[in-house]
């Protein structure tokens, strides 16, 4: 049974990937996000991306810590096709409300794997999260 438009992003489960496209306008668009955190109505998503070497690569030019792009090997949860890193220096924030109209439109969707990071996965993020330097304070306490 579908869930009503309106219930999207309420249903929304920390962990589960999503895919938004090039009409998104939040986000990295054409790239995978995972729902890193749910506070209240408000969801806290990360860029996943299979170009581990462009992760590296901006780790040393910006100077920001390596452990703030995991790389998770594809495996039976997360069904990625190729090692995939998490941006834990740019998290997409939006409320329930919003991420209810973008899948309503057709600009998230979710990931036509029905892949998911577990629990494990997540405090590897949350790790990464709280060690960069481009995370508000604010934000990192949550985590």
């Amino acid at each position: 049974m579908d869930l009503p438009i309106s219930l999207y992003g309420s249903a929304v489960q920390e962990g589960e990937i999503y895919y938004f496209t090039s009409d998104c306008p939040v986000g990295v668009a054409n790239h995978m996000h995972v729902c890193v955190k749910r506070h209240g109505k408000i969801l806290f998503l990360s860029t996943c991306s299979s170009q581990t070497d462009t992760a590296i690569r901006l780790a040393m030019v910006r100077n920001w810590d390596l452990n703030t792009f995991p790389v998770f090997m594809n495996d039976t949860q997360n069904k990625f096709k190729k090692p995939t890193y998490i941006n834990c220096n740019n998290l997409v924030e939006m409320t329930e409300e919003d991420f209810s109209e973008y899948r309503a439109k057709g600009y998230i969707k979710k990931s036509e794997n029905d892949g998911f990071i577990d629990e494990q996965g997540l405090a590897i993020i949350a790790k990464g999260i709280k060690l960069s330097t481009q995370i508000e304070d604010e934000i990192k306490d949550l985590f």
